[in-house]
């Protein structure tokens, strides 16, 4: 009788999972640079999309919020108020998005080549990171027009990036893992974002959502985020302050959903292959 020799992964925890992918660093970066071309492939204005999307939205909040229901922003002009939120939420989307069907999407590579898995939702972050960059560029213009100069306080913009990267990596992660086995997630995922961003102060300031609402709302943690990028981009206002207490729950909740999402996709990565 011929010896059998069975061959088994080794059980690595979740830090041993991401120094390996860091080690496949530049597998990522290609996988990045790879999603940005196949976006804006056979497009006729191509990375101009990064910009007319938030762009659009933003006017049609405007029009909708500021000059219909009357919701005002202060000092500050509606449509920069409305704009330096709407540019973290729009990296958060289409994060989230890309990330969620990361692995089927990329079917064929996850059957038949080795890789750390966590490379693949990894990468659409960062695809999501340039054209953050580039509807920064246009933030940029927008301040020049209306005379605005942020404060010091614009150094911290990396940290309000980064926040909402982790919320979408662990989301994302979880929510990945699902949609191997039920395909459910990626039809479900537009209306989840739809009542996200409803959920979010985006169109309209913290400081008319009810007080019976408040403690429920808070544990959104892209509401520190949004917070925290006004409070970054704009002048000091009494719309754009950040409550270090939220800033505390929104750091709390990230780490937790990162920590949920990764055990997550620990436990369901080894039977990708056999139903991908």
């Amino acid at each position: 009788m011929q010896p059998v020799t069975v061959i088994e992964a080794n059980r690595s925890g979740i830090l041993a999972e991401i120094r390996e992918s860091w080690r496949y660093r530049e597998l990522l970066g290609f996988l990045a640079w790879r999603d940005i071309r196949v976006r804006y492939r056979h497009t006729f204005v191509g990375f101009a999309w990064a910009l007319i999307e938030p762009f659009l939205t933003v006017v049609a909040f405007t029009l909708l919020f500021n000059r219909i229901a009357g919701i005002e922003s202060a000092d500050i002009p509606y449509p920069l108020y409305c704009y330096a939120a709407m540019l973290v939420w729009n990296f958060f989307a289409r994060a989230l998005r890309d990330s969620t069907t990361s692995f089927v999407t990329n079917a064929t590579l996850v059957r038949k080549v080795y890789f750390p898995r966590l490379v693949l939702p990894t990468a659409c972050i960062v695809a999501a990171g340039v054209d953050f960059a580039c509807a920064l560029v246009m933030y940029g213009a927008m301040l020049l027009y209306y005379g605005i100069t942020p404060t010091w306080a614009i150094l911290t913009l990396p940290f309000w990036v980064a926040l909402a990267a982790f919320n979408a990596l662990g989301v994302g992660l979880a929510l990945a893992a699902i949609n191997v086995r039920f395909r459910d997630i990626t039809q479900a995922l537009p209306f989840l974002l739809q009542l996200w961003l409803l959920a979010t102060p985006i169109a309209y300031p913290l400081q008319s959502v009810p007080a019976s609402w408040l403690g429920w709302y808070l544990l959104n943690p892209l509401v520190a985020v949004a917070q925290g990028m006004r409070w970054a981009l704009l002048p000091e206002s009494t719309v754009t302050t950040v409550d270090p207490q939220l800033l505390v729950t929104s750091v709390c909740i990230n780490a937790l959903l990162l920590w949920a999402g990764l055990r997550v996709f620990q436990r369901s990565q080894k039977g990708f292959a056999d139903v991908i």
